[in-house]
Protein backbone atom coordinates (compact mmCIF):
# COMPACT_ATOMS: atom_id res chain seq x y z
CA UNK A 1 0.00 0.00 0.00
CA UNK A 2 1.40 3.64 -1.04
CA UNK A 3 0.05 6.85 0.49
CA UNK A 4 0.19 10.23 -1.25
CA UNK A 5 0.56 13.24 0.08
CA UNK A 6 0.15 16.66 -1.28
CA UNK A 7 -0.12 20.34 1.28
CA UNK A 8 -2.03 23.52 0.28
CA UNK A 9 -0.26 26.77 1.79
CA UNK A 10 -2.58 30.13 1.48
CA UNK A 11 -3.23 32.86 3.35
CA UNK A 12 -6.27 33.57 1.04
CA UNK A 13 -5.08 35.10 -1.53
CA UNK A 14 -4.47 33.95 -5.12
CA UNK A 15 -2.31 32.32 -6.54
CA UNK A 16 -1.84 29.43 -3.63
CA UNK A 17 0.45 27.05 -3.59
CA UNK A 18 0.61 23.12 -3.78
CA UNK A 19 2.99 21.50 -2.68
CA UNK A 20 3.50 17.35 -3.27
CA UNK A 21 5.37 14.81 -1.96
CA UNK A 22 7.32 14.34 -5.13
CA UNK A 23 8.75 18.07 -4.29
CA UNK A 24 6.72 19.91 -6.89
CA UNK A 25 5.41 23.02 -5.68
CA UNK A 26 3.13 24.90 -8.09
CA UNK A 27 1.01 27.93 -8.21
CA UNK A 28 -2.88 27.31 -7.76
CA UNK A 29 -6.34 29.11 -7.58
CA UNK A 30 -10.19 28.94 -8.47
CA UNK A 31 -11.07 29.20 -12.32
CA UNK A 32 -11.46 32.64 -14.11
CA UNK A 33 -15.25 31.14 -14.37
CA UNK A 34 -15.48 31.04 -10.75
CA UNK A 35 -13.67 34.53 -9.45
CA UNK A 36 -10.07 32.89 -9.84
CA UNK A 37 -7.17 33.50 -11.85
CA UNK A 38 -5.24 33.24 -15.35
CA UNK A 39 -2.11 31.25 -15.96
CA UNK A 40 -1.99 29.13 -13.24
CA UNK A 41 -3.12 25.77 -12.21
CA UNK A 42 -7.00 24.74 -10.97
CA UNK A 43 -8.72 21.98 -9.05
CA UNK A 44 -10.60 21.13 -12.32
CA UNK A 45 -7.19 21.44 -14.05
CA UNK A 46 -5.73 18.84 -11.92
CA UNK A 47 -9.10 16.40 -12.02
CA UNK A 48 -9.12 16.18 -15.68
CA UNK A 49 -4.81 16.24 -15.52
CA UNK A 50 -4.44 13.72 -13.32
CA UNK A 51 -7.21 11.37 -15.46
CA UNK A 52 -4.62 11.78 -18.53
CA UNK A 53 -1.62 11.69 -16.95
CA UNK A 54 -2.46 8.78 -14.90
CA UNK A 55 -3.53 6.86 -18.22
CA UNK A 56 -0.26 7.78 -19.91
CA UNK A 57 1.72 6.45 -17.24
CA UNK A 58 -0.10 3.29 -16.78
CA UNK A 59 0.44 2.69 -20.58
CA UNK A 60 3.76 3.12 -20.23
CA UNK A 61 4.01 0.53 -17.72
CA UNK A 62 2.00 -1.83 -20.15
CA UNK A 63 3.92 -0.88 -22.69
CA UNK A 64 7.37 -1.54 -21.29
CA UNK A 65 6.24 -5.05 -19.89
CA UNK A 66 5.04 -5.81 -23.48
CA UNK A 67 8.53 -4.32 -25.19
CA UNK A 68 6.27 -2.32 -27.41
CA UNK A 69 7.76 0.42 -29.39
CA UNK A 70 5.61 3.38 -29.12
CA UNK A 71 7.00 6.58 -30.94
CA UNK A 72 4.24 9.19 -29.53
CA UNK A 73 1.34 9.39 -27.12
CA UNK A 74 -0.75 12.30 -26.89
CA UNK A 75 -4.21 12.79 -24.83
CA UNK A 76 -6.75 15.39 -24.43
CA UNK A 77 -8.98 15.35 -21.76
CA UNK A 78 -12.57 16.92 -21.37
CA UNK A 79 -14.14 17.01 -18.38
CA UNK A 80 -17.86 17.96 -18.11
CA UNK A 81 -19.15 20.35 -14.76
CA UNK A 82 -22.93 20.18 -13.99
CA UNK A 83 -25.58 19.84 -11.57
CA UNK A 84 -26.59 16.61 -10.86
CA UNK A 85 -28.60 15.54 -7.59
CA UNK A 86 -28.43 19.20 -6.21
CA UNK A 87 -24.42 19.24 -6.43
CA UNK A 88 -21.91 20.62 -8.81
CA UNK A 89 -19.73 18.08 -9.89
CA UNK A 90 -18.24 16.86 -13.17
CA UNK A 91 -20.45 14.59 -14.46
CA UNK A 92 -18.74 13.29 -17.72
CA UNK A 93 -15.24 12.74 -18.68
CA UNK A 94 -14.29 12.22 -22.40
CA UNK A 95 -10.34 11.19 -23.10
CA UNK A 96 -9.21 11.10 -26.81
CA UNK A 97 -5.98 9.54 -26.94
CA UNK A 98 -3.45 9.71 -30.49
CA UNK A 99 -0.85 6.57 -30.32
CA UNK A 100 2.11 6.50 -32.97
CA UNK A 101 3.46 3.83 -33.55
CA UNK A 102 6.62 2.18 -36.29
CA UNK A 103 5.14 0.25 -38.93
CA UNK A 104 6.95 -2.83 -36.77
CA UNK A 105 4.87 -2.64 -34.12
CA UNK A 106 1.71 -4.06 -33.97
CA UNK A 107 -1.50 -2.44 -33.71
CA UNK A 108 -3.50 -5.06 -32.14
CA UNK A 109 -0.32 -5.30 -29.12
CA UNK A 110 -0.78 -1.23 -28.61
CA UNK A 111 -4.69 -1.64 -28.62
CA UNK A 112 -4.23 -4.52 -26.00
CA UNK A 113 -2.14 -2.40 -23.66
CA UNK A 114 -4.43 1.09 -24.18
CA UNK A 115 -7.07 -1.96 -22.89
CA UNK A 116 -5.58 -2.83 -20.04
CA UNK A 117 -4.18 0.90 -19.11
CA UNK A 118 -7.57 2.21 -19.17
CA UNK A 119 -8.78 -1.03 -16.64
CA UNK A 120 -6.42 -0.49 -14.21
CA UNK A 121 -5.95 3.35 -14.58
CA UNK A 122 -6.04 4.19 -10.51
CA UNK A 123 -7.14 7.54 -11.25
CA UNK A 124 -10.19 6.65 -13.07
CA UNK A 125 -10.69 3.57 -11.65
CA UNK A 126 -11.60 5.74 -7.97
CA UNK A 127 -13.82 7.89 -9.47
CA UNK A 128 -18.04 7.79 -9.51
CA UNK A 129 -17.78 9.93 -13.26
CA UNK A 130 -18.25 7.86 -15.98
CA UNK A 131 -14.80 8.17 -18.32
CA UNK A 132 -15.18 7.45 -22.05
CA UNK A 133 -12.17 7.10 -24.26
CA UNK A 134 -11.67 7.08 -27.94
CA UNK A 135 -8.18 5.62 -29.08
CA UNK A 136 -6.60 6.24 -32.18
CA UNK A 137 -3.27 4.54 -33.31
CA UNK A 138 -1.58 5.76 -36.34
CA UNK A 139 1.64 4.23 -38.17
CA UNK A 140 4.30 7.07 -38.26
Amino acid sequence: MEKFTSKVHSKMVWPAKLETQNGLTIDFSKPPEYRGMNGTMTPEDAFVGAIIMCLACTFDSYASKMRLKVSGFESEGTGTVDRKDGVQMFTEMSVHVRITIPPETSKESVQKAIDLARQNCLVAASLRTPVGYDTEIVVG
